[in-house]
């Protein structure tokens, strides 16, 4: 057993559960508890405030997963470089999980850096809908998530 592979698949993995966990918690659980508990603008600042801490991790976890993914593709027999998806089932859902991800990341911006600032005015109606927006995004962040693991296990399968 080599060290490199198994050290840059875990800390993949790890990647994979700190993104994916944020995403299911907060939309899954956050998000609903605080909007029936937490009154006003203090919710607005909650929610910043849970993002501001979280917004490293988030960042961490993208970072482990560009370098991972990059030097797990270019170890990998399988790959046949940038673009080259004919003929291996493998590198055709590498593609595609790979624009899920591309997906993810453009969601996760949008999540984190327009509505959350959207929830901070105190004005009721738009919170209200910056947060409703919140939990729909977290909710297909976690759904495409699973997606993701769904078509990395297949194509490790494959």
């Amino acid at each position: 057993m080599e060290f490199a592979p198994v050290g840059a698949t875990w800390l993949h993995l790890m990647a994979t559960v700190a993104m994916l966990g944020y995403y299911a918690i907060v939309g899954l659980l956050v998000l609903p508890v605080l909007r029936r508990i937490v009154p006003g603008q203090d919710l607005g600042e909650t929610i910043a405030g849970i993002e501001r801490r979280a917004l490293p991790v988030i960042i961490g976890s993208l970072v482990v997963f560009l370098a991972t993914g990059v030097y797990l593709m270019g170890a990998d027999a399988r790959y046949g470089g940038v673009g080259n998806v004919t003929g291996s089932t493998w590198a055709t859902l590498f593609l595609v999980k790979h624009l899920v991800v591309a997906v993810m990341v453009g969601l996760g911006v949008y999540f984190d850096a327009l509505v959350v600032r959207q929830i901070a005015p105190a004005e009721a109606t738009a919170q209200t809908a910056s947060v409703g927006r919140l939990m729909i995004v977290a909710g297909v962040m976690t759904l495409l998530g699973a997606v993701v693991l769904l078509l990395t296990a297949a194509a490790q399968a494959s």
